[in-house]
């Protein structure tokens, strides 16, 4: 993390890089225009010296032509002092130095051919024009405050850019610090900050305030998981157990046939909670053929729980009106409704438990003991409802519990017709 720049670092970064690639193009430009400005003008100028040389003129080996020109007939005539070379081209003006002073670039050459006395001579027309040097010099002074004007301008845009930047990522900088000083386990929303807030950020917040809420439920879910399975796992368990023991104590066939049932019924019921539990936990839920939910299928549920009747006046009745069709599994669709049945079983002591059929929805209606008045549901003590909820949930069904008029509940699956 500490290789990472901030927000304030990565923009004083980029300005300063655009900042110098500004000025140096800038400064560049300016320096090659005025070299380019004095060759051209040097060129000019030592061509119209040249249109003015005579042959007479020749006689001398230097002929001064004004204050600042001076023609020396033949490369031997050149002032040492000058670095010039014999292969100089013709009638280029070009810039020389003198020797021992590198920078002093006051002077201009220009080699040309003109025949005297029926010879052609080389002449070197050298100028020198400290007037041009002198305006280039106050040129670049002058450049040079406008750099640095321009230079103390980038420096004041860098601050407002700067102050620009910080102003937008304190919001943001104001999330993190949220996110970092939460605590294991906290999921609770996070808070807009005051001022600074725009759509990207708002965006921002309400995605992660989802995606906190999403995680809150799994959490919530997984607790339930954890809370309610020890109990169902272990009563299938605890009922092999006990056929166990009572086998040691009896060989009545009738006897042992009867704890083997219950065994085999003990097996199969925690067979299909762990299949279950191993389907909720899959991302993805793959249909089945279509298959219909009829009277026959809701019977046979039912009597997995009927021993739950036993001592009790209790009349059971299904009743179907229309047989729904569904595309999910079996074994999902069974545990959701078994746990129905089975909470209807178990808290109605007299009286009678219906289950309708409906095109979209399964309806079992009980005259046992209903809801508490508090609103909490004694029913479903155990993994049974959490997990018909989240097989609800998953396949978009809606669960209902509701206290009958006449005493007793109403437990309905509502949207069948969707899976």
């Amino acid at each position: 993390m500490s290789k990472i720049k901030s927000a304030k670092q990565l923009t004083f970064t980029y300005f300063s890089v655009v900042a110098f690639a500004i000025i140096t193009i800038h400064f560049t430009v300016f320096e090659t225009t005025v070299e380019n400005l004095e060759h051209f003008t040097a060129q000019y100028r030592m061509e119209q010296i040249a249109q003015g040389l005579s042959p007479d003129m020749l006689d001398s080996d230097t002929v001064p032509l004004n204050a600042f020109t001076t023609a020396y007939v033949g490369f031997d005539n050149v002032p040492e002092s000058l670095t010039v070379t014999p292969d100089l081209p013709l009638n280029v003006a070009t810039e020389i130095y003198k020797r021992g002073l590198a920078q002093a670039t006051d002077f201009f050459i220009m080699k040309v051919n003109i025949e005297h006395q029926g010879i052609w001579k080389d002449v070197y027309i050298v100028n020198s024009d400290p007037i041009f040097e002198l305006s280039e010099d106050k040129a670049m002074k002058s450049q040079t405050n406008q750099l640095l004007l321009s230079f103390g301008l980038l420096i004041l845009s860098l601050l407002v850019v700067l102050r620009i930047s910080e102003r937008l990522t304190s919001p943001l900088s104001s999330l993190v610090q949220q996110l970092r000083d939460k605590t294991k386990g906290d999921v609770s929303p996070l808070s807009l900050p005051e001022t600074g807030k725009t759509v990207e950020l708002v965006t921002l917040t309400d995605s992660i305030n989802t995606y906190q809420s999403q995680i809150a439920e799994m959490l919530e879910r997984e607790r339930a998981f954890n809370r309610f399975a020890s109990h169902e796992l272990r009563t299938p368990l605890m009922v092999m157990q006990g056929s166990l023991t009572l086998l040691e104590h009896s060989n009545d066939p009738d006897f042992v046939a009867k704890q083997r049932v219950r065994m085999l019924n003990a097996v199969e019921a925690m067979q299909e909670y762990v299949e279950t539990l191993l389907s909720l936990t899959r991302d993805s839920h793959d249909e089945v053929e279509p298959w219909e939910l009829t009277k026959a299928e809701i019977e046979k549920l039912a009597e997995h729980f009927t021993t739950l009747l036993e001592g009790n006046k209790v009349t059971v009745e299904v009743v179907e009106e229309k047989a729904p069709t569904l595309t999910v599994s079996r074994k999902l669709v069974g545990i959701l409704i078994g746990n129905l049945i089975k909470n209807a079983f178990t808290y109605t002591t007299e009286g009678k438990v219906t289950i309708t059929l409906t095109e979209d929805s399964v309806q079992v209606t009980d005259s046992g003991i209903g809801l508490q008045s508090s609103g909490q549901v004694p029913k479903g003590y155990g993994l049974g409802l959490v997990i018909a909820n989240e097989i609800a949930r998953i396949h978009h069904w809606q669960i209902s519990l509701d206290d009958n008029e006449m005493g007793g509940c109403t437990a309905q699956v509502i949207g069948l017709s969707r899976a």
